[in-house]
C-alpha cells in the first residue's frame, strides 16, 4: 500500500478565503498570468530550485514551496510524498484545493518543465482541479519584463484536506500485470537514447535497462529546440499524431518519474489522450526490486560504464 493510500491527513492551521477557482488552461504564458494575477483569480505556486533567489526575485504575490517537498527520499525520488505533509507544506503557504494554481519552474531547462509537470500531476492526484504551468517559468516572466517583487509573500495558513485519486497513477504492481502480459497498457519510456539503451541509469538505480517491451519518446522532442518553452498546442497535437502516442491506457516512466511526468503531462492534459498513467516510482523502484529488465548491460559491460561515470563525475 503506498504512502498516499495511508494517509488523508489535514495540516492544523488556521482557515481563509481562497481565491475562487477559476477555469485554466493547462499550459499558460506570462501575459495570461498577469491578467490572472491582477484579477485575483490565481495563486502562483513557485518550485524553483534556490529559495534564496526566490526571496531576491519572484512573481508578485507569489508562494514557494521546494521541488522536494513533492518527491520521496534520496533512494527513491519518485516515491509519493505523505499526505498529512504534502498538507502541511501547501497549507502553510495558503494553497487549498479549490484555488486555481499556477506552477512556476525555473524555466533554464527543459528538465526544469518536468518538475512542474510532476507538481501539476501531485496536485491534481490530491484534488485540485484549476491547475496550469506557466511556460518558459521564472526565466520567461523575467524576460518578459514583468514587475518583480522580494521578500516572503504574507499569507494566511489553511488547511487543505487531500485525497488520494488512483485515476493517473499507476504503481509497481500494476506496472508488474502489464509486463506479465495481464494488461493492454502500452510502456512508454520518457528518458533520453543512452538510458533506454542502457548505457545511462539513475544514481539510485540498481542497473540500466527499460522495462520489457516498452517503447521510448524522449520527453525532450516536446520543446522548442534549446529552450524550456513546451510547444504549441497544434504542434504537440502533431507530434503525438505523427508518433503514434495517443493510445489510451498508455503508462509513462523514466527514470523517477519526473521526466515522465512530462511525457504525462503532455499526452493527458494537452493531447487530452485518455486513461494516460504515471509510473511514479519508474525504474529506480523497479531495478531496486530486482523485477524482469531488457537493455541490461552484462556484468563486464556494466562495471566498464560505472568505471566510465566515475571518471566523468571526477573530471566535471
Amino acid at each position: 500500500m503506498n504512502a498516499w493510500k495511508r494517509f488523508t491527513g489535514t495540516a492544523a492551521l488556521v482557515f481563509s478565503v481562497s481565491t475562487q477557482a477559476t477555469t485554466l488552461t493547462p499550459v499558460i504564458d506570462s501575459f495570461t498570468l498577469t491578467d490572472l494575477l491582477d484579477n485575483n483569480e490565481v495563486k502562483v505556486l513557485e518550485i524553483r530550485s534556490d529559495e534564496k533567489e526566490y526571496l531576491k526575485q519572484h512573481i508578485p504575490s507569489s508562494v514557494y514551496i521546494p521541488y522536494s517537498e513533492f518527491r520521496g527520499p534520496k533512494q527513491n525520488p519518485g516515491q509519493l510524498p505523505e499526505l498529512n505533509k504534502l498538507a502541511k507544506a501547501l497549507g502553510s503557504q495558503g494553497i487549498d484545493t479549490t484555488d486555481s494554481v499556477v506552477i512556476v519552474h525555473d524555466g533554464v531547462t527543459t528538465t526544469d518543465f518536468g518538475a512542474a509537470a510532476r507538481v501539476y500531476w501531485t496536485l491534481k492526484s490530491v484534488g485540485f482541479d484549476s491547475l496550469a504551468i506557466l511556460n518558459g517559468g521564472f526565466r520567461a516572466y523575467q524576460k518578459d519584463g514583468f514587475e518583480l517583487a522580494s521578500g516572503q509573500t504574507e499569507v494566511s495558513p489553511v488547511a487543505p484536506q487531500l485525497a488520494f485519486n488512483s485515476a493517473w497513477y499507476a504503481d509497481t504492481a500494476e506496472v508488474e500485470k502489464q509486463v506479465a502480459g495481464e494488461g493492454s497498457a502500452r510502456l512508454l519510456d520518457a528518458r533520453l537514447d543512452d538510458f533506454y539503451a542502457g548505457k545511462a541509469w539513475h544514481d539510485a538505480a540498481a542497473r540500466p535497462g527499460i522495462l520489457p517491451g516498452a517503447d521510448q519518446f524522449a520527453f525532450e522532442a516536446f520543446f522548442d529546440k534549446n529552450t524550456p518553452l513546451l510547444k504549441h498546442a497544434d504542434e504537440v497535437q502533431s507530434i503525438v499524431a505523427d508518433n503514434e502516442l495517443d493510445q489510451s491506457g498508455t503508462i509513462s516512466y523514466c527514470n523517477t518519474g519526473h521526466w515522465a511526468a512530462t511525457n504525462w503531462f503532455v499526452l493527458s492534459e494537452v493531447a487530452q489522450v485518455d486513461g494516460v498513467k504515471l509510473y511514479a516510482e519508474s525504474m529506480v523502484e523497479w531495478s531496486a526490486l530486482k523485477k524482469p529488465m531488457e537493455n541490461v548491460p552484462t556484468s563486464v559491460q556494466f562495471a566498464i560504464l560505472k568505471t566510465k561515470k566515475w571518471f566523468n563525475n571526477l573530471v566535471n
